[in-house]
């Protein structure tokens, strides 16, 4: 169907495309658009949760939130700024918050209903999660020219995206693999689906892999679906959630109750008050608070969070100042209209292009010029072969390492622990974009196969370890067979590209695709988050990863662009801004925001490419002046 999508993306085969799958969401959702999960669930406080791309946070009813998003808003177009949950975006509320995941292919559960996929073509068990791993995905490692900050506005826009909780129990955390990593005799606990570890294991001790499934949606009264989904938890859109909440009493939470977001000391964010990270003996370190939770997971994150945060207050000091006569109420949220068209034009302008090449241009992803018409047919909401494995390409490129000032410091040194963002934000901004300082200029790895052992050995590994570390990859692998995603040889023929042959298929596999047979039985059987990336970039392409993970990034983003009614450039001026205004946030580049935000003293243009000839540094002092014209809002 779209060969020629997959290989050059061009319009008419993409429009096509995009058609197709909003014909495909209809019929896998059903009449299940809304979910309602009623009874008392809590959003895991689990490490494996946090690896999974799960929150950390204490218990919550999800019935009264799900109930709010079930109505069909009629009058959206009354609607000035956006709500914070998503609701009203989309007559039928489509990307709310707490709505259930859809599907661009129906789910391969093994009882073809809503248990794991489990089994191959043949019929026989699939292998362990974490043998894929070990044998399919080592720890080689070869360099790009990007920066780390790549690699950090990817899961930056996935918690803007998506977060699907799992389950657990009301006194807390399920426990699925017994004492010691010991798998029990008999699994009594439905939610559990732990991963089995191989003979050949070496390090992680015991027999067994925590893992719990990702809660199923209901319909209204707690009835079960008919087929299983899960449940998005945040807004579909990309609408800065991660710095808002997604609902108005968590936006609430993070307000200090005028027109500024919470900070401490004006600089960093406010304490969580919540005991969901690692605090240094005798410091001051303390849990971040931010519309996420997940903003402890490691320093880099926290150091997003930091700096929108304090963009939003400063944009917003300035606009307090030029709109005297605004409430604060007013003033806040046309602060949080442009921050939010901010994310979305480094995200089409700036990101995607990396990743997609010039072809992110040829399908109208890139808004730099002319507006954008909204499509209320199209369904932004997050896809779950997207989710749980296309977007997670880049934890492929996650470093071993992190430059900060004069040290390098282990990846694995750094998880769940804020006080170095507390401590050392200039130094670790200045390391992800590679400027400032050439002694610690870092490369990203290249999006394929490897894996740092960091995420593969010791992710989230306790003090008192070693071999109680988690597998990203193999913790990957066991989400897509949770939510029964289909493996990729299925999504790959979607994508309008040729049937792969054999485990000898280098052209569709890439050079080392014989691995791939020493764990599989049939190329069938491969699972999509390993077969996206062992695909090869083609030949003469100058995207950053293969036709299959392009083909489902691009069909995702297309409609999370033209989906959304509140995209930055619609034409719909009441709700968006004038084309002067939209000239200047255009002009608007990450450079110049990082220079508002930190004490770099330079920085280059491209802050996702390592500064060069081509990409010089220019003063930040020169760059604040150049930024967005904020009289133009008056």
């Amino acid at each position: 169907m779209c060969r020629r999508f997959c290989g050059v993306l061009v319009y008419k085969m993409f429009t096509k495309f995009v058609l197709v799958f909003t014909l495909t969401l209809e019929l896998t959702i059903s009449s299940d658009d809304h979910a309602d999960t009623v009874g008392y669930f809590a959003l895991s406080s689990t490490q494996a949760a946090m690896s999974t791309g799960s929150l950390r946070c204490h218990g919550q009813h999800f019935g009264h939130e799900a109930h709010r998003t079930q109505r069909l808003c009629y009058n959206v177009t009354s609607y000035k700024y956006r709500t914070y949950d998503g609701s009203c975006n989309n007559y039928k509320n489509y990307g709310a918050a707490f709505t259930a995941v859809p599907t661009l292919l129906e789910p391969e559960y093994a009882d073809g209903i809503g248990s794991p996929r489990m089994y191959g073509v043949e019929g026989r068990p699939l292998p362990s999660a974490r043998l894929v791993s070990l044998v399919a995905h080592p720890s080689e490692s070869e360099m790009t020219n990007f920066t780390v900050m790549l690699m950090q506005w990817g899961q930056w826009v996935t918690h803007d995206l998506s977060a699907v909780p799992i389950a657990t129990q009301f006194e807390g955390p399920i426990h699925c693999c017994g004492e010691d990593g010991k798998n029990p005799p008999f699994i009594t606990n439905r939610h559990c689906f732990p991963i089995e570890l191989p003979d050949t294991e070496t390090y992680i001790r015991g027999r067994c892999m925590e893992f719990v499934r990702s809660i199923a949606a209901t319909r209204g009264q707690g009835a079960k679906s008919k087929i299983r989904q899960q449940l998005n938890v945040i807004t579909s859109f990309i609408d800065a959630s991660q710095i808002y909440g997604s609902s108005t009493s968590q936006a609430y939470t993070l307000r200090n109750g005028g027109y500024l977001l919470r900070t401490a000391q004006g600089l960093t964010l406010p304490d969580s008050k919540l005991n969901n990270c690692i605090k240094r003996p005798n410091t001051k370190d303390y849990c971040l608070l931010a519309g996420d939770s997940r903003v402890n997971e490691h320093p880099g994150l926290g150091v997003m969070h930091t700096m929108w945060v304090r963009e939003h207050n400063r944009i917003a000091g300035e606009l307090r100042k030029l709109r005297s006569r605004d409430t604060d109420e007013d003033v806040f949220q046309l602060t949080r209209k442009i921050i939010i068209a901010l994310q979305q034009i480094i995200n089409y302008n700036e990101y995607l292009p990396k990743i997609l090449g010039t072809d992110a241009t040829r399908v109208n992803l890139v808004s730099k010029t002319g507006r954008t018409f909204y499509n209320p047919n199209l369904d932004p909401r997050v896809l779950s072969e997207f989710a749980t494995a296309a977007f997670r390409f880049g934890h492929s490129t996650i470093p071993k390492s992190l430059c900060i000032g004069d040290r390098t410091l282990k990846m694995r040194e750094l998880f769940h622990r804020p006080g170095e963002c507390l401590e050392n934000y200039d130094s670790i901004v200045a390391s992800m974009v590679g400027a400032d300082n050439k002694k610690c200029r870092q490369q990203l790895k290249k999006c394929d196969r490897n894996f740092a052992m960091d995420v593969t050995r010791f992710l989230f590994e306790p003090a008192k370890g070693p071999g109680k570390g988690l597998d990203l990859v193999a913790l990957n692998i066991q989400r897509g067979r949770d939510h029964g995603v289909p493996p990729y040889y299925k999504l790959r023929r979607l994508c309008g590209l040729r049937p792969v042959m054999s485990f000898n298929d280098t052209e569709a596999l890439g050079p080392h695709a014989s691995d791939l047979g020493k764990v599989y039985r049939s190329v069938e059987d491969i699972d999509l988050f390993t077969g996206l990336l062992y695909e090869p970039v083609s030949r003469g392409d100058d995207a950053a990863v293969g036709p299959t993970l392009k083909c489902l990034i691009g069909a995702q983003f297309f409609n999370t662009k033209f989906g959304d009614r509140f995209f930055y450039d619609t034409y719909d001026q009441g709700i968006g801004f004038s084309d002067a205004q939209l000239t200047s946030l255009r002009n608007t580049s990450f450079s110049k925001i990082i220079c508002h935000n930190t004490n770099l003293r330079s920085v280059q243009m491209d802050v996702f490419t390592l500064p060069s000839k081509n990409n010089p540094e220019y003063p930040c002092q020169n760059l604040k002046q150049e930024s967005l014209d904020l009289s133009l809002f008056v």
